[in-house]
């Protein structure tokens, strides 16, 4: 018996912290605007020491006390190695929901690797898709039942 229909409950088949892959050429800001207006609006950032930094309350956590609750894969149109993963996350502290942009691959940072590794992994909590940001029509498009 269906319970409810949310948009994006379709989790992963694979619990690794590995981005979905890209389909589409969706701008960073575009997929940063997409959050934003789906209730992630704040920002986070990656110390050189592998930590996230919220930047609403200033606090700085380990990567494995953060949620993620949605993980994007951007790739640049003219260089396949400027590959992005926007992760839409909460602070443990201040409960501020918001995205934070890492490298990842070859060109990813030891901080950048270490926080994407180390992200506690929501994304099955209906927050957001697990792999696209809210509304928009790549990797998490159909509707799935709970």
């Amino acid at each position: 018996m269906i319970d409810h229909v949310v948009p994006w409950a379709v989790k992963s088949m694979t619990h690794s912290h590995s981005p979905s892959a890209p389909d589409d050429n969706t701008t960073l800001t575009e997929v940063l605007d997409l959050y934003s207006t789906g209730g992630f609006a704040g920002s986070f950032g990656v110390t050189d020491d592998g930590l996230v930094e919220c930047h609403s309350c200033g606090t700085i956590s380990t990567a494995s006390s953060v949620k993620m609750h949605s993980l994007r894969r951007l790739e640049g149109a003219s260089d396949p190695d400027d590959m992005l993963a926007v992760a839409a996350i909460s602070c443990p502290v201040c409960n501020t929901r918001g995205t934070l942009t890492m490298m990842f691959g070859p060109m990813a940072s030891a901080g950048d690797a270490t926080v994407l590794a180390g992200l506690h992994d929501c994304r099955d909590d209906d927050l957001a898709p697990p792999h696209s940001a809210p509304d928009e029509m790549t990797g998490d498009g159909s509707v799935e039942a709970r």
